[in-house]
């Protein structure tokens, strides 16, 4: 649930309890400090992440040992703390180890097979590799859909990865396609109202877009905006991205006053809920800019983007 404040307590008390009452070593203290290592992990605790996930992996490769499943779960989660604080080729070799345990433990359907090869193809995607991305990924769709059937959450995630794979790929057409896919899934296990929504929304209206379905895109960023302001307020910074991105379509569209207001609505939120010196802002500043110019307020617009160079400039200096 990722509900990560209620997790990390219960766990801590889990841990005091186990450690008190079993023998170093024992497995259940490895799996309470492997899962509360995640949780450390994404909450971006690294300090005290790595020593427990240090402690669980050392345990576990004694007992039960080192081509054990419980040794690829320390791995998968070696594996997400590297890629958390950079450490890319050290993230890639934890989750092929992880996968390869896996295989021969739990086997080549397994969800848990599934979760690192997905890990380990997000890895390739990240530098690029698409050739070795793209078949993995296909593979975690292919045993997710036969594990769970057609329409679980885990399958909709599936979907998300390789529509931002196809993307990258710059492959729209399949990107759209898969978006479409999850978003079916995801109003199906969270609802038509789901705020959660929102990202694969943007996502797919970001393709259309730059497409010559361009209309088409409208809707899903009106719909995006709704749903995170009736979830997360009029001032979220979720709201404020969903109004760039609409009016970043205005203007394409040449709808310069349309764009010209959500703009200004979109700054107005970007600058309460990230501050005047987030890069966002400076984005949204520059956008905003070209509207302007295109309205022939040129001294408005000059000014918006020398506003927007300072906050670059305070962030990037010489």
């Amino acid at each position: 649930m990722n509900d990560y404040a209620h997790a990390e307590p219960l766990l801590v008390r889990a841990l005091a309890i186990r450690q008190k009452l079993l023998h170093p070593g024992d497995p259940d203290i490895a799996q309470t400090q492997n899962d509360l290592g995640e949780v450390y992990s994404a909450t971006a605790a690294f300090d005290k992440a790595e020593p427990l996930l240090t402690d669980s992996l050392a345990s576990r490769q004694k007992n039960p040992g080192p081509e054990s499943a419980e040794v690829a779960q320390s791995l998968e989660a070696f594996g997400t703390f590297y890629s958390r604080t950079g450490r890319a080729q050290q993230a890639e070799d934890s989750f092929r180890h992880a996968v390869s345990i896996f295989g021969k433990t739990v086997g080549g359907d397994h969800p848990d097979y599934a979760n690192a090869l997905e890990s380990l193809a997000l890895c390739y995607g990240a530098r690029r590799d698409f050739a070795d991305a793209d078949p993995l990924l296909q593979r975690v769709l292919e045993i997710r859909q036969t594990v769970f059937g057609p329409e679980h959450r885990d399958v909709a995630a599936s979907l998300d990865n390789l529509a931002a794979l196809k993307k990258s790929e710059r492959k729209p057409g399949e990107a759209a396609s898969l978006y479409e896919r999850a978003i079916s899934i995801w109003e199906k296990v969270l609802g038509t109202d789901s705020p959660d929504l929102a990202a694969d929304l943007n996502n797919l209206g970001a393709i259309y877009e730059l497409s010559k379905e361009s209309k088409r895109a409208e809707p899903l960023f009106l719909r995006a905006a709704a749903l995170d302001e009736k979830a997360l307020g009029p001032v979220s910074p979720e709201l404020g991205t969903d109004l760039n991105n609409l009016g970043l379509l205005y203007f394409f569209m040449k709808r310069y006053d349309e764009s010209q207001k959500v703009y200004q609505r979109a700054l107005g939120i970007r600058m309460r809920a990230l501050g005047d010196h987030d890069p966002a802002v400076a984005e949204t500043m520059n956008s905003y800019a070209n509207v302007l110019a295109a309205l022939h307020r040129d001294a408005e617009a000059r000014q918006m983007e020398a506003q927007a160079q300072t906050i670059l400039s305070r962030r990037n200096p010489k």
